[in-house]
């Protein structure tokens, strides 16, 4: 029977998981405070201004943070306990992705943030999502 052998390779030293970590808080931080520059300057709608907003500078580096500290952990726990950490930490990644849109939908309008504004928290929500996982597993930043 043929034995698969991964096409990322699953890296066992926690130096390496808090420098890959890092990087991909780096390059989520770097493209949402572009993007946010752009809706700024385009004067886009978001109904949520303030230091409180979602979209201030503060909030969407401090939550990067988080989910950067949030997404090492959780892949050092499975890394550790199960045979196929990349597998298991990318649909967990995924089912994460999914629950933290419930208050982009719940919450957001209560807070009056605009239906422009959802969509951009969404696509907030991706952009710190792809680049953070790929960086984890080892995708990227080997």
């Amino acid at each position: 029977m043929a034995q698969a052998t991964p096409q990322v390779p699953v890296p066992r030293a926690g130096n390496g998981l808090a420098r890959r970590t890092t990087l991909g808080v780096l390059v989520a931080i770097i493209a949402l405070l572009g993007t946010q520059a752009v809706v700024d300057m385009a004067d886009i709608a978001v109904g949520a201004t303030g230091t409180m907003s979602p979209f201030s500078a503060g909030a969407l580096v401090g939550s990067t943070i988080a989910a950067g500290a949030g997404a090492a952990l959780a892949y050092a726990v499975v890394n550790r306990f199960t045979a196929r950490p990349v597998r298991n930490f990318v649909a967990i990644a995924a089912a994460v992705f999914l629950v933290m849109l419930v208050p982009v939908f719940a919450v957001a309008p209560a807070m009056g943030i605009t239906p422009t504004g959802q969509g951009l928290l969404v696509a907030y929500h991706l952009v710190v999502a792809v680049p953070l996982t790929a960086f984890v597993v080892g995708a990227l930043g080997r």
